[in-house]
């Protein structure tokens, strides 16, 4: 063998070795990776932003509640809840019902209860829908022969569909997130009137407009308030993945339709220069607004522990550690609630708590670990923001508000699917805000959306939904 080949063959050895040593490398990464992965456990409603409707209908979920040992149902002592009656001037019609005779004797009654037993049944009456014709003459001049045709009053309109039938109809399509075709059958079932789909979105696209201004005043309400929340949950329009913001305050609630889950969709809500103090997840979207005038939500963070305590096997202790502290500051918040202890009580021992799992995020995010560093250190660029709610009353904790009407819209999107354009969109966030913002101010939905079907169909004045 020749000295030339012998090179070539030691240099051929020199780069297969290395060729191994990074494969050995791969299989090293790798292994961690797998390893990783199977300490991780699946992602649920327990540990992520996952929606409970996401979770397996056939794992049970584990509850935080001990056993009462108390049966279903009252208890005993319980006092029931029962209708309450309507005041006498309120009833149509009384039927007087005496006993005859004596249920002991058999003797003659007579006589008066000075009060008797009141018993009250409601019922709805047959609804025969009205037929207006309006019989409009085309006259002929004596004089000069013209022709002049009559022109509808105004206090009437060109539609087929009065007042109370389109208020009626976007009720049910919006509010109460009926089908198209099932407003259809119900119209027909119930009232024997016939209206096509294309009149029901007709009528959408006419409400929709009356709904306009009502739904600034909301934008304008909601953005002023001292305390507001603020969520945004995935919507689809015309297929294509969009996102249906809402932000709530004490007066109002605001829903935006919108394709983008962007800075720019957050300042159109809230303002390009926040005030007040706004109540949201840590989304980076809410980035524009300063951490004194934010309150980031514990519960999404009690989420985020609990990953983290399920997550790699090095670190879950401090995922534990956390989760335990902030049930204890959950605990104390509602001892504040109750009225068991004043605020400088509840600032003072939640201090002590802050201070605790300051240390630990520290260490989380200065630790080792693929997943617990990085969580760490997104929760400690928003930290100042976890603790707003002990220094401003009316602020709380946590986003319920936001997440629970951010629900209505998320009721909304499965059982229609989205929107198929941009006028359906204005539509559902018009209306929406309309009647979650009345039932806020406990004031009529169905009144109100008749007031604004007569502005519609007649010019009547607009009603204000901020009063």
């Amino acid at each position: 063998m020749s000295e030339e080949t012998i090179k070539e063959l030691r240099a051929e050895v020199k780069e297969l070795r290395e060729r191994v040593n990074d494969l050995l490398g791969v299989v090293e990464r790798q292994g961690a990776e797998i390893k990783r992965l199977k300490a991780r456990k699946p992602t649920t409603s327990r540990n992520s932003s996952k929606p409970p409707s996401s979770d397996n209908p056939f794992v049970s979920r584990p509850s935080k509640k001990r056993p009462s040992g108390k049966k279903r149902g009252g208890q005993p002592g319980h006092l029931g809840r029962g209708r309450d009656q309507a005041a006498p001037e309120d009833v149509d019609e009384v039927k007087v019902v005496k006993p005859d005779q004596c249920g002991s004797c058999s003797a003659l009654l007579t006589g008066e209860d000075p009060s008797p037993r009141r018993h009250q049944i409601i019922d709805i009456p047959p609804v025969d829908p009205t037929i207006l014709e309006v019989q409009l003459h085309t006259l002929l001049c004596d004089s000069c022969g013209a022709e002049t045709k009559a022109d509808l009053p105004d206090d009437l309109h060109a539609s087929n569909f009065g007042p109370h039938l389109s208020a009626l109809v976007v009720t049910l399509t919006g509010d109460k997130r009926m089908s198209r075709r099932n407003v259809q059958e119900f119209t027909r079932d119930w009232y024997s009137i016939e209206i096509s789909l294309g009149a029901i979105t007709n009528i959408e696209q006419r409400m929709s407009s009356g709904f306009e201004r009502g739904h600034s005043q909301a934008m304008s309400a909601v953005a002023e308030s001292a305390v507001k929340h603020a969520d945004e949950t995935p919507w689809k329009q015309s297929g294509a993945l969009g996102w249906m913001w809402v932000a709530a305050s004490a007066l109002a609630t605001v829903f935006l339709i919108r394709s983008s889950r962007a800075t720019e969709v957050a300042r159109e809500l809230l303002g390009d220069e926040p005030t007040g103090i706004t109540i949201s997840d840590r989304y980076s979207g809410y980035l524009f607004i300063n951490l004194d005038q934010r309150q980031v939500c514990l519960a999404h963070l009690s989420r985020d522990f609990v990953r983290m305590a399920e997550g790699e096997p090095d670190f879950r202790w401090i995922g534990a550690r956390l989760s335990n502290a902030l049930e204890e500051v959950f605990r104390l918040w509602h001892l504040f609630k109750g009225g068991d202890i004043k605020r400088p009580l509840l600032q003072r021992w939640t201090s002590q708590l802050r201070a605790r799992m300051f240390a630990l995020l520290d260490e989380g995010a200065r630790s080792s670990g693929y997943e617990t560093p990085g969580m760490c250190r997104g929760i400690l660029k928003t930290e100042p923001a976890m603790w707003t709610y002990l220094y401003h009353a009316g602020v709380e904790p946590t986003n319920n508000v936001g997440e629970q009407k951010a629900r209505i819209g998320v009721m909304y999107r499965k059982v229609s699917q989205g929107t198929r354009s941009d006028r359906g969109s204005r539509f559902v966030e018009r209306v929406l805000t309309t009647s979650a913002t009345l039932r806020q101010q406990g004031r009529s939905v169905a009144q109100h959306i008749v007031d604004v079907a007569h502005t519609v169909l007649t010019g009547a004045p607009e009603p204000d939904l901020i009063k």
